[in-house]
């Protein structure tokens, strides 16, 4: 796949702004790119952190992957026999098709965290999970990485 100029928006963008069209926050707030406008060079899913969780202070764990390239996306939390707990991508913060670039980071200044990425130890439906070891999974344009996140549980 051909790669964009630094600095060059997408098509969608460009042609969004030669109509006179304003670009909704949300949609352009999912095309972050590295601090110099580049795409990050590899698709990678990060370990969360704290692991494990609650830890310190902190009751949600947090999410972080780049995307070297746009394309559709599943990021979902699962139990150790692979069945699901928690879908993030596609999901009510998330369309299914993402932009190349980072996500998971806070902004400038701001806390650490996306909190649209940061795991609180409950499934889809609300209800809080038991404590033990779970995968989250990341699948993106051929690509599927796996990592582990130890929940301790709500009662500790």
């Amino acid at each position: 796949m051909r790669r964009r100029p630094p600095g060059r928006p997408a098509p969608l963008f460009r042609a969004a702004t030669l109509l006179g069209l304003a670009v909704p926050a949300g949609l352009a707030a999912q095309r972050p790119a590295l601090a110099d406008g580049t795409l990050p060079p590899t698709t990678l899913l990060y370990q969360n952190f704290p692991n494990p969780f609650p830890a310190a202070g902190q009751d949600s764990t947090c999410i972080w992957f780049d995307l070297a390239e746009t394309g559709e996306v599943r990021l979902e939390i699962l139990d150790l026999r692979g069945g699901p707990v928690r879908r993030f991508i596609p999901g009510p913060d998330f369309g299914e098709v993402l932009s190349g670039g980072r996500y998971g980071r806070g902004g400038p200044g701001g806390p650490t965290c996306d909190p649209r990425l940061m795991w609180d130890g409950r499934a889809d439906d609300g209800r809080p999970v038991p404590a033990g070891v779970y995968l989250y999974k990341l699948t993106a344009r051929g690509v599927i990485q796996f990592r582990r996140i130890v929940f301790r549980g709500r009662n500790r």
